[in-house]
């Protein structure tokens, strides 16, 4: 293991890897809340009645 330090620089490592992970949960955060598919508030259930509730509440009674 030793040995592949000495031709990888450690900080750079660590930082390419760093940049790595920011991109890869940006993109997945980016995909989530672009889409109505991966979007949680229409498809789980306790969500879906909370919206649902406050639809109904801003409706004028008659």
């Amino acid at each position: 293991m030793w040995r592949i330090w000495r031709v990888v620089d450690p900080r750079k490592a660590i930082v390419l890897t760093g940049l790595l992970i920011a991109f890869i949960s940006a993109t997945i955060h980016l995909v989530f809340i672009s889409s109505d598919r991966y979007n949680i508030n229409t498809w789980h259930p306790d969500t879906v009645k909370a919206a649902a509730a406050a639809q109904n509440a801003a409706l004028p009674q008659k």
